[in-house]
């Protein structure tokens, strides 16, 4: 007889195993289905390991500016094989404890792929062919690189992030195809590493999500040091010969007929795709969108006990977003099935998402730009405050960028703040509690921050945009 469940999820990504412990914390019997370690893209192969290598890359720019703060250290180098094996340490260590929630919460693992058999029956095609019968589902499953047509991932040559991270040496060439945070993350670190990198976008910007002010200052800072930056590119007609890959690259300040450029290694990320197919979504009623599930407020696909998180229910695919939603979507099910443990259900406010970016500079930024501000009607006062002069900063020898905010100036209402220089990705939860909890500029601006810090920048910043800046 099949194995019967409160709950079965689907994926144990940081959206995933979020979702499954709250379950088991609300009195939920259940069960978690993942074809790898726990943990996800994110965990294993995504945000954690990247930023221990980036943290490599920075300490090795670290010490090559040594000699200002009054140090020898001559003939730094990068040991590449023990940055990467770092990296593939801090993510097994990180899963382990993972392993070690989901233990603690006595939720039941199934390793292997899932599909759906019926509205209340999955199986696992791929290893066990068990039947597990849930009263309730999530689905967390992801995403996954999106490929350049005519260049499949081959993780020698053509590499997804996944493979950039486990690379036996390091590349004398690299052209990265995608400037959002994932491209620009790898930009830096190889730049770091001694890698000859271009970084290729096709719009008008890198970082095209983020404020124009700050794009252009990461730009400059990612030139500066020898990053050749291409916007308004696009990459085609794609050749690999000898080990080696060939492109066509036309647009903006090229000649008009194109450049061509052959790199050693050429890195893709230009999205991703959601991990949807080879689960009998659609034969069972549920609807997709360009392979997206698409869900209420509550999560709820178009089955009533069917529920989706994370990236394969559509953008903003972050991994805090898809831990949230878990949440959300455990205590909506809770209530649904008429246990709700005192639970009120408030929805995400998706305009309130901080996003960071882990390259030196940092950027970091949550809610509206400038630009859409004022397009949505706003009357803004906009804050700045640059590191130069922040004491913090210019004792840590760190002082490039700035922090930014923008603020209604009739109610004072926080709209958005956009930063981009040492340590922002720590400052940004100031700004999205200040959001969340409907503070006010003057809320923050009268707050006394310790100095000196560099989270002084942030009540700086919004002290400016009420033109009371002390510091300025």
């Amino acid at each position: 007889m099949p194995e019967s469940y409160d709950l079965t999820v689907i994926g144990a990504g940081p959206g995933g195993y979020v979702a499954a412990i709250r379950a088991a914390q609300l009195g939920m019997n259940v069960c978690i289905i993942e074809k790898d370690r726990p943990g996800g893209i994110c965990l294993n192969w995504g945000c954690i390991p990247t930023k221990a290598l980036l943290e490599s890359a920075h300490l090795l720019e670290k010490i090559h500016s040594a000699k200002e703060f009054g140090i020898d250290s001559n003939g730094a180098k990068p040991d590449f094989p023990t940055i990467i094996q770092r990296s593939r340490k801090v993510a097994d260590q990180m899963a382990s404890g993972v392993d070690f929630l989901l233990n603690k919460n006595k939720i039941v693992r199934k390793k292997g792929t899932a599909a759906f058999k019926d509205l209340n029956t999955i199986w696992l095609p791929d290893t066990s062919k068990e039947e597990i019968v849930s009263k309730y589902f999530i689905i967390a499953t992801g995403a996954r690189a999106r490929e350049l047509p005519g260049l499949p991932f081959d993780g020698k040559t053509v590499l997804s992030s996944k493979s950039a991270m486990v690379l036996e040496k390091i590349p004398d060439s690299l052209l990265i195809v995608g400037a959002g945070a994932i491209g620009v993350e790898f930009a830096d670190f190889y730049a770091t590493m001694g890698t000859k990198v271009t970084l290729v976008e096709m719009l008008d910007q890198i970082l095209p999500v983020e404020d124009k002010e700050v794009s252009t200052f990461l730009e400059k800072s990612f030139v500066k040091r020898g990053i050749r930056v291409l916007t308004g590119v696009g990459v085609s007609n794609p050749e690999l010969k000898d080990g080696k890959v060939k492109v066509l690259l036309k647009g903006k300040n090229l000649p008009e007929t194109g450049e061509i450029l052959e790199v050693e290694k050429i890195l893709v990320s230009i999205g991703l795709v959601p991990n949807t197919d080879s689960m009998n979504l659609e034969e069972i009623g549920i609807f997709l969108q360009k392979g997206f599930i698409k869900t209420d407020t509550k999560y709820k696909t178009s089955v009533p006990h069917i529920y989706a998180i994370g990236d394969c229910n559509g953008p903003p695919l972050l991994a805090h977003v898809a831990s949230m939603e878990g949440i959300k979507a455990a205590e909506a099910i809770s209530i649904h099935s008429g246990n709700p443990h005192g639970l009120s259900y408030f929805p995400l406010n998706y305009d309130a998402i901080p996003a960071c970016t882990y390259c030196h500079p940092e950027v970091a930024s949550i809610g509206l730009t400038e630009k859409k501000a004022t397009n949505m009607g706003y009357t803004i006062g906009v804050g700045k405050f640059p590191f130069t002069a922040s004491g913090r900063a210019r004792a840590m020898g760190d002082v490039g960028g700035f922090t930014k905010v923008v603020v209604d100036k009739k109610s004072g209402e926080i709209l958005g703040a956009h930063m981009i220089g040492p340590g922002v990705t720590e400052l940004l939860p100031a700004v999205a509690l200040g959001i969340t909890q409907e503070l006010t500029a003057n809320d923050i601006a009268s707050t006394i921050f310790a100095h000196p810090t560099l989270s002084e920048t942030v009540m700086e910043s919004f002290a400016a945009a009420l033109g009371e800046a002390i510091n300025l």
